[in-house]
């Protein structure tokens, strides 16, 4: 929203502050705001009074005038509108407009010596007809700037949704006025009392007010200057009196009107759902299919305008319109926002609606627009009806002190909260143990609960006035956030990089792995396509693979730490990706990292359809299945056309049980190293072996060094296992004799457990 400073300055005092001044304040304490300057480029031109209009000797369609500029110049113009004693203004010879240079032209034996602008030429319509023609008196020569007011200072203001009271002039002159102690201008406007006859119905509940001013007699015209400028410097371009009138009280007091030509209505107005197959022309030209949806203003035989969004083009007030109705109403928010959004139709009706507005103070606003209109049109009120079936109660909120000290660390001043809250428009009664507020219709949007009133009572004071305090007590993590972080820190030192995915996706990626489609739907999706919920990390993973090898990345090494979802609930998971290592390897690094968080695992074979089938297991925690890790399948490398081996990890973070970390004393004598090769049936998990050789005092670690297999060799269902055991002892150094004693029990005790011989 933009807000010119000198309209601001018509209901605060800003004397003495700078427009940096205060779009600083308001940004700190309030809204995001900038400080613009409103203006053209215009150089040479001037303000001039038609002193004299006669026809041109030789072209009928032009006109010759004497101009006062301070001299009188003699200029020659298409306009056959222009007479005796309008003001003007005039582009002299060298001035520019724009990209345009003015001089001295020759039309058939007659010179001008300049050209008179339209507001088209000089940028502030779209389009316009005629010279612009100026009401207000200014001395001869006076220079465009000052006349059409460039160079003011404009506040541009970039409103939050819950701030819907901030898009006004009085509004934000309000807010103004309590963020710098300044006294607000309170407007006093002629009222007008409900009389005549003007049949209004309201069958929708979403229309919560409906106010109808019948006014005829009006003249239908160009609007004075003074009111055009403040449009054209909030970006708004004139229409006519009556519409320009409804604009300019909108930017300034923040209600939305519509005036319709009362003689294009037939029948009782009527505030309903629209019928299904319904069509309205809106003001824009542009045609719009209706929906029940909507909410539509309408007669016995037509709609009329979509309710708080846009007017019908058959309605619109023109030239030739006598009479008005002019309507102030109140519609749901939320109802103008689905309704505009069905329709792809935003207005700065609309924006006002959808962010709530003044209901109880819509008859003022309206009234205000009233008496511009008899001011600037003409006319006389006929009839005035305003249908409001449940006025609004204000909210009562008590804040009590204690809670203030609770949320903002000191004591709440009782008069300086007082002030405060008043200067923002509520009412406020101090009582013993706290404020009692009651919150304006035009805040009831956003102003809930006593914790907003401490936003307000702090925002206002400035929250870098609060005093700093260090924290006594440490804050401790959550052992899952913990878990989490020492799961990144793991993987990123050994090279991984992390990747963030959106949780959603299509069905196509889950049926090329051969894995369960996710069936969680999402209502609003971003792409139609990806409307689902991930219920794995895999699929993500994969295409972040490829489109790192789009970009010809070779060395591809990924993990993301995420959320799936399932008709029961969510769950975290661990996902790792990897086309940089072995089998073994990345094997090792999965063990590695469960054993760096104190996670005791086991492993057994597994037959998931998106893995080779030979080169996949699934992780086990206590007989219960955590993940899975494998090779990518080869018919899916093939699909999707890789050019190496792809392998890929899954972890269920939820079923992680870290045990706590233990302290165990380390030895300062050498370590004994011994291999040793046991065979073993192919189903036995490796894993169990690991468990039960870490048993033992002193082995400190043990490697994996190889696993074959050999029919012919080994016979039928059996595998070859190499162990290298680093072997040490608390007590003093391992004789070769103690290494062979310890190993040879150990791989006894392997046999009475497992089965397994030795090699």
């Amino acid at each position: 929203m933009k807000a010119p400073l000198s309209w601001l300055a018509e209901f605060v005092d800003l004397k003495g502050l700078s427009p940096e001044e205060i779009a600083q304040g308001l940004t700190l304490r309030s809204v995001e705001t900038s400080v613009g300057v409103w203006e053209q480029s215009v150089d040479g031109v001037v303000f001039g009074k038609v002193l004299k209009v006669e026809d041109h000797p030789q072209k009928q369609e032009l006109k010759v005038c004497k101009v006062d500029v301070g001299n009188v110049v003699q200029v020659i113009t298409r306009d056959k509108e222009i007479k005796e004693g309008d003001g003007v203004l005039v582009a002299l010879p060298g001035a520019r407009v724009g990209d345009r240079v003015i001089s001295k032209r020759d039309f058939s034996g007659v010179v001008s010596e300049g050209m008179l602008l339209s507001a088209q030429e000089l940028g502030l319509e779209d389009s316009s007809q005629g010279v612009l023609v100026i009401e207000e008196k200014f001395s001869p020569g006076t220079p465009a700037k000052e006349v059409l007011g460039f160079g003011e200072y404009v506040l541009e203001v970039e409103i939050t949704p819950n701030r819907g009271d901030l898009l006004s002039i009085l509004g934000l002159a309000r807010e103004i006025s309590a963020l710098f102690d300044l006294p607000l201008k309170e407007p006093q406007d002629k009222t007008f009392e409900d009389f005549g006859s003007v049949e209004v119905h309201i069958e929708d509940p979403d229309c919560k007010r409906y106010r109808a001013v019948l006014i005829e007699g009006v003249q239908v015209k160009p609007s004075p200057l003074w009111l055009r400028r403040r449009l054209w410097q909030c970006g708004i371009k004139g229409i006519n009196n009556v519409v320009d009138i409804t604009n300019y009280v909108m930017l300034e007091r923040g209600q939305p009107l519509h005036a319709f030509d009362w003689e294009k209505i037939e029948g009782p107005v009527v505030i309903r759902r629209a019928k299904k197959g319904e069509k309205i022309n809106t003001l824009m030209g542009v045609e719009k299919e209706l929906s029940e949806e909507n909410l539509v203003i309408a007669d016995s035989e037509k709609v009329l305008a979509l309710g708080g969004v846009v007017g019908g083009l058959e309605s619109g007030v023109r030239e030739h319109t006598k009479s008005i109705l002019l309507e102030g109403a109140y519609f749901e928010p939320f109802r103008v926002r689905r309704s505009a959004r069905s329709l792809g139709v935003q207005t700065e009706s609309s924006y006002r609606f959808e962010r709530n507005v003044d209901i109880q103070s819509l008859e003022k606003h309206q009234d205000r627009a009233v008496g511009l209109i008899l001011q600037l049109a003409g006319g006389e009120v006929r009839a005035v009806r305003d249908l409001y079936p449940k006025p609004y109660e204000p909210k009562r909120i008590f804040l009590s002190f204690g809670k203030f000290k609770r949320y903002a660390g000191e004591e709440l001043d009782p008069e300086g909260g007082l002030k405060v809250l008043q200067k923002l428009g509520f009412d406020v009664r101090v009582q013993n143990c706290g404020l009692e507020v009651l919150v304006p219709a035009f805040r009831s949007f956003d102003v809930q609960g006593d914790a907003d009133i401490v936003e307000e009572l702090l925002r206002v004071k400035g929250y870098d006035s609060l005093r700093a305090e260090r924290l006594l007590v440490p804050s401790k993590p959550k052992v899952k956030d913990k878990l989490e972080r020492e799961i990144r820190n793991f993987l990123k030192a050994r090279g991984f990089f992390e990747v963030l995915n959106f949780s959603f996706e299509g069905k196509r990626p889950y049926e090329t792995l051969g894995l369960k489609s996710p069936t969680l739907e999402v209502i609003n999706p971003l792409i139609k396509e990806e409307r689902f919920l991930r219920t794995s990390l895999v699929p993500s993973l994969i295409n972040s693979y490829l489109r790192n090898r789009r970009k010809f990345i070779q060395q591809i090494a990924l993990f993301e730490v995420g959320k799936v979802f399932f008709e029961e609930g969510e769950g975290k998971r661990l996902g790792i990706l990897s086309n940089m290592h072995t089998l073994q390897e990345f094997r090792g690094l999965v063990s590695d990292l469960l054993h760096s968080v104190g996670v005791l695992h086991t492993s057994q074979g597994s037959k998931l359809s998106f893995l080779h089938p030979n080169l996949q297991i699934i992780l086990m925690v206590e007989e219960e299945e955590i993940g899975f890790l494998g090779v990518l399948n080869p018919l899916l490398e093939r699909e999707l056309d890789l050019k190496e081996k792809v392998l890929i990890a899954e972890l269920d973070l939820d079923r992680l049980k870290p045990k706590r970390a233990q302290y165990v004393p380390f030895s300062n004598y050498p370590p004994v190293v011994r291999d040793i090769t046991l065979v073993m049936d192919k189903g036995l998990s490796v894993d169990k072996l690991i468990m039960h050789i870490r048993k033992l005092e002193e082995v400190e670690d043990l490697k994996v060094v190889s696993v074959w297999t050999n029919e012919r060799v080994l016979g039928e269902g059996k595998k070859s296992v190499s162990f290298r055991l680093f072997l040490r002892s608390l007590k003093g150094s391992l004789s070769d004799e103690e290494a062979n004693r310890l190993v040879f029990g150990l791989v006894e005790d392997l046999k009475r457990e497992f089965g397994v011989s030795l090699r």
